[in-house]
């Protein structure tokens, strides 16, 4: 019996530095275009980490209560909608903006499009003008 969840997978250290490369690259390529690097959290309160989402990514988002408020959280799922909170919060009175990011991400069925996997990489690069 495998002491990891079904899609859920560790990364050694051949794995995690070519992923730390590959980071690296997209993050610095993104810059060079004018995208600022953000770090969505990786939980937040579940009315905000769905709000605008569709049903689907409501049937991919861990739910967890928080045991301070007692208000229920979510896992992110996919970090896209994170990164328009942020933009609405932060940066309303901009003309553009351009943000890039990149994580993991956690979800509760497997992804094809991931290779199977529960919890894949994310990374993006968004214009809001």
């Amino acid at each position: 019996m495998s002491p990891l969840p079904d899609g859920i997978s560790e990364l050694l250290p051949d794995h995690t530095a070519a992923l730390e490369r590959l980071r690296r690259d997209l993050i610095d390529l993104h810059q060079r275009w004018g995208y600022a690097q953000v770090m969505p959290p990786f939980i937040e309160f579940l009315e905000t980490l769905n709000a605008d989402v569709g049903p689907d990514m409501d049937l991919q988002t861990f739910k967890l209560v928080d045991q301070l408020s007692g208000r229920t959280l979510g896992i992110r799922a996919d970090m896209t909608p994170q990164v328009a909170r942020i933009v609405a919060q932060h940066y309303a009175d901009r003309d553009s903006v351009r943000l890039c990011y990149v994580g993991t991400v956690l979800r509760a069925r497997a992804d094809s499009l991931a290779g199977g996997s529960r919890s894949p990489v994310q990374c993006g690069a968004e214009l809001y003008s």
